[in-house]
């Protein structure tokens, strides 16, 4: 298994790789921290994601900061194209305190995990404390296309359900930003995500994390029954 290990700090890039290393038949691909990832296409240097890194990626290990955002890391995950899936420390640990930087932590890696999944991925969420058995097992998992969470995680995600009352639908609202409506009426004629990623010079994956925020935002079960909704409420050019 080749995994391809991203953290800001120097010292928990060089403990994962050293855990990894450790594993019969477990490759260390790579190490580098966001910046150097996100500049890869002209950073040189030791932290350089190099071609001969990345292929046949299997999982990419990602040490996430508190605030992160879903779409930053769809944009390292369209460089990586991991082949088995995505593991995730710290992912759901809130940037400031009280309920609502907790919320919006957990909405946020639900959205990675749709993002990673609507792929056909494996998912895993730990906390950045998780200990080498929990993160070994949750790589395995990975690797076999499951998703693993840490138990606590589990909890959370399942209270914050059990906390969430429905809302009535505005019919006159319009929850989506520019791009998705851009990205919304592209899906309206049938393109596929591809093309509407070279229409609009973004990334493939951006595509697919744009395509997830309008499904959750119309109710939709599928990108047919998001385009039909948006119709129904106007928001489409015919």
């Amino acid at each position: 298994m080749r995994i391809y290990i991203i953290s800001p700090y120097p010292t928990v890039r060089a403990g994962l790789a050293a855990l990894a290393r450790e594993q019969p038949g477990w490759v260390v691909a790579g190490a580098s921290g966001p910046a150097a990832l996100a500049s890869a296409a002209g950073a040189t240097g030791a932290e350089a994601a190099s071609a001969e890194q990345l292929e046949a990626l299997d999982i990419a290990l990602i040490d996430l900061e508190s605030g992160f955002d879903a779409e930053t890391v769809a944009g390292w995950l369209e460089l990586l194209h991991p082949r088995s899936g995505v593991v995730t420390l710290g992912a759901t640990e809130a940037s400031g305190e009280g309920r609502g930087a907790q919320e919006w932590a957990l909405r946020q890696t639900v959205e990675l995990a749709r993002l990673v999944t609507a792929d056909g991925l494996g998912f895993g969420a730990l906390p950045r404390d998780a200990g080498t058995e929990e993160i070994v097992a949750a790589l395995m998992a990975v690797a076999n296309g499951l998703t693993a969470l840490d138990r606590s995680l589990a909890l959370e995600a399942l209270s914050g359900l059990a906390r969430r009352r429905p809302e009535p639908i505005n019919e006159q609202s319009e929850p989506l930003t520019a791009r998705e409506r851009e990205v919304l009426q592209l899906l309206a004629q049938g393109i596929p995500n591809k093309q509407i990623a070279q229409r609009l010079s973004i990334s493939e994956h951006t595509v697919k994390f744009h395509v997830s925020a309008i499904m959750t935002k119309l109710g939709a079960a599928s990108r047919t029954e998001a385009v039909t909704t948006a119709a129904r409420r106007g928001w489409l050019l015919l």
